[in-house]
C-alpha cells in the first residue's frame, strides 16, 4: 500500500526497524565504551541535551565529550525505545523511550530526532531528562 507521498507502509515499518537496530547498536557501542561507534549515528550538526539540561552542539564537540567521559569511570547507560514514528514523507523520525544507567541509580526519559540523509538514518538531536536527579 502506498500513501499519497509515495512512502509505503512497508517502507515505514522497515525504517522503524532500522532505527531500532541502530539504537541497539549504539547501546552496544556504549557498553564497549566506543565513542566513535556511537557517533557514527550522529549528523555533523548533532545536538545533545543531557539529563542535567546541559547543551552540547556539533558532532566533533559531543564526540570529544563522550571520549572524555569513557576515559573516566563513567556509568554505562542504555536507551530503550518505546516508540518510533516516521513522518509522512519518510525522511524524518521521532524516537522516544527510557534511558537508564546500568551501574548507577539514574534514569529518565529521552527523545531523538532522526533524519534520512542520502538514504541513511542519522540522529539530528537527542534530549535526555533525568527523573530522579
Amino acid at each position: 500500500m502506498i500513501t499519497n507521498s509515495g512512502y509505503s507502509i512497508f517502507d515505514r515499518e522497515n525504517d522503524v526497524q532500522l532505527i531500532r537496530e541502530f539504537r541497539m547498536n549504539s547501546n552496544a557501542a556504549i557498553a564497549r565504551k566506543d565513542a566513535d561507534a556511537v557517533a557514527k549515528f550522529w549528523m555533523a550538526d548533532f545536538i545533545q541535551i543531557a539529563g542535567d539540561g546541559s547543551l552540547s552542539k556539533g558532532k566533533a564537540k559531543v564526540l570529544s565529550e563522550w571520549k572524555h567521559m569513557f576515559k573516566q569511570s563513567s556509568p554505562l547507560f542504555e536507551r530503550l525505545p518505546d516508540e518510533i514514528v516516521i513522518n509522512e514523507s519518510g525522511n524524518m523520525a521521532w524516537e522516544k523511550g527510557k534511558w537508564n544507567y546500568k551501574n548507577e541509580k539514574y534514569y529518565g526519559n529521552y527523545s531523538a530526532m532522526w533524519k534520512k540523509v542520502r538514504g541513511e538514518w542519522l540522529t539530528q538531536s537527542e534530549l535526555y531528562v533525568s527523573l530522579n536527579a
